[in-house]
């Protein structure tokens, strides 16, 4: 069986370290921190110094310089730095809650439920590293589960479908445990990077992160207002062939295929995960439906697929990008 906790004494605080952003929690006051999972580094590899995290570090990503590198610890939902990880953790404990004093702060931090034990063990190193003297790490589907509003411990079988940027996992849970789990590693980001590959390749265009964002949220808009996405989006970037500074408008159909294979893969792990689960919990999550938690859950179009595909209902859960956070919150106060 999997718990929120299962220490005695509860943490100090709760961290919902995500590819793309990160939470930090507190009994008394909630959400204390919310910012981009990002660092600036200046220097060589062996002698990085930390210049900037979070929003600061944003406002620096696609300006990066010969000194200055903008880096995301993690990546696909896991540990990809562990110095960075531990840059960040540092700077976002002391934006929060201040300098801990030593060998006192106790945190419990989420983790995907496919986290490897190596994965599992390098986080947990970060942080320590970070100034935090115990962790304890919990299953970030459970924690959107009860973040969500969801009686984990109910013998009725529910199905949850975190869509994080790195990572998209999916978890069939009764009786406060896991009945069943399919991940992929994909999120919003590589959808992102989908696009800017395309249009690299195709188009000897390029394009940053930035703007390969923005085109992918104005897309799905497009796709949602007009099935047959027959109009076109401006995209800026520079040429290729010549070096200059351009904007391109890129037929949106074309673009709407990567997004249409990025949501395919989802329906796809999910629907394979249902095959492998018990009849009975299959009859209550096609009664039930499917919840739908993490920041790309409000793509609405990965709620019409599956309705499509499988047949089964899809609801969005409130606040969907904090779920995670509310859970880890909830075994702070409770």
């Amino acid at each position: 069986m999997y718990k929120i906790l299962t220490r005695k004494h509860k943490p100090d605080i709760a961290i919902d370290l995500g590819t793309a952003n990160t939470r930090i929690m507190t009994a008394a006051e909630g959400i204390v921190f919310d910012e981009p999972t990002l660092c600036c580094f200046s220097g060589d590899t062996g002698s990085k110094k930390l210049v900037a995290a979070g929003l600061d570090a944003m406002k620096m990503r696609g300006h990066d310089t010969n000194d200055l590198d903008v880096v995301r610890p993690l990546s696909f939902g896991v540990l990809n730095d562990i110095d960075a990880t531990r840059a960040f953790l540092e700077y976002a404990i002391q934006a929060s809650i201040g300098k801990p004093r030593r060998g006192r702060l106790t945190a419990t931090i989420g983790v995907p439920t496919d986290a490897t034990s190596a994965e599992r063990n390098a986080l947990m190193t970060a942080a320590r590293d970070a100034g935090i003297s115990s962790v304890s790490l919990v299953e970030e589907t459970i924690a959107a589960a009860q973040g969500a509003g969801i009686e984990i411990d109910s013998p009725t079988g529910t199905m949850i479908l975190e869509c994080g940027a790195g990572l998209t996992e999916a978890v069939v849970l009764s009786l406060g445990g896991l009945c069943g789990r399919a991940a992929i590693r994909k999120g919003g980001d590589s959808l992102d990077r989908s696009i800017i590959d395309h249009l690299h390749f195709k188009h000897k265009f390029l394009i940053g992160q930035n703007m390969a964002e923005e085109t992918k949220l104005t897309l799905v808009d497009q796709m949602i207002a007009d099935a047959g996405a027959s109009g076109s989006i401006d995209v800026k970037g520079r040429n290729m062939t010549n070096g200059l500074p351009e904007t391109r408008s890129i037929p949106a159909r074309e673009l709407a295929a990567l997004v249409g294979r990025h949501i395919d893969a989802i329906a796809d792990m999910s629907a394979n995960l249902l095959s492998n689960t018990a009849p009975e919990l299959c009859d209550d999550i096609y009664s039930r439906g499917i919840l739908l938690t993490g920041g790309s859950a409000a793509i609405s179009l990965i709620g019409q697929t599956l309705t499509d595909r499988i047949g089964v209902p899809v609801a969005i859960a409130n606040q969907s990008k904090s779920c995670v956070a509310f859970g880890l919150h909830s075994g702070l106060v409770h």
